[in-house]
């Protein structure tokens, strides 16, 4: 597991995953840009949040004159502004949260970020025209919805995507993204278990900037 972390795109499987939560990315790429950041918080309700966020992604992607290093700032703001980054970085490494200190919790934050970042920027490259769009909501609990959405393909059958998304209108936030039945968070859990369980959260810092640093 060590090797896969400091190589995220050697192992099938992971590769496999990421390439579909790259697929899935195409709905947020938009938000990345300061443009087009305020409007989709403004939606009324989480469906529309999501179609507010799909509706400007073609004109993101379209950017090809953006260089690698803007590429991944405009994912890291994105990552930032509009999923639940704390939620999501402390469901990740599980009770290894609390068995750290108050730096590192704060370093992995940070680190997590870019390397989510990182990783959409590169599944970017490879887009291929596939759209978007919005099928339905229901309510999962309390102040959360799943929206349902798929990514049509013209060389393949439609992706399945689903976003968790909690919060109330005007700050809207999602806490997880499930691309045909597969869980962003859970998938990240189970990529760090091996050297959580061995080096702590010290150790997946280490290796999510290695994977940085070749990327």
């Amino acid at each position: 597991m060590s090797r896969t972390m400091m190589n995220v795109h050697d192992a099938a499987d992971s590769g496999r995953r990421l390439c579909l939560f790259g697929l899935s990315g195409l709905f947020i790429a938009a938000v990345s840009s300061g443009a087009f950041a305020a409007e989709p918080q403004g939606a009324g309700d989480p469906k529309a949040f999501i179609d507010d966020l799909g509706a400007d992604v073609l004109a993101i992607i379209k950017q090809r004159n953006l260089s690698e290093q803007d590429r991944k700032q405009k994912f890291r703001d994105l990552f930032n502004a509009h999923f639940d980054v704390p939620t999501i970085g402390r469901f990740v490494v599980g009770r290894y949260w609390n068995r750290a200190s108050s730096d590192e919790q704060n370093q992995y934050l940070d680190v997590f970020r870019n390397y989510v970042a990182a990783i959409y920027a590169t599944q970017f490259a490879n887009y291929q025209g596939e759209r978007f769009r919005t099928m339905g909501t229901r309510p999962v609990g309390e102040g959360e919805s799943l929206v349902k959405s798929e990514i049509e393909r013209d060389n393949g059958a439609p992706i399945a995507v689903e976003f968790r998304v909690k919060g109330a209108a005007g700050a809207w936030k999602i806490d997880d993204v499930t691309v045909e039945g597969v869980s962003l968070i859970v998938t990240k859990r189970d990529e760090f278990s091996s050297v959580l369980a061995q080096e702590g959260i010290k150790g997946v810092i280490a290796r999510m900037q290695t994977a940085l640093k070749n990327a």
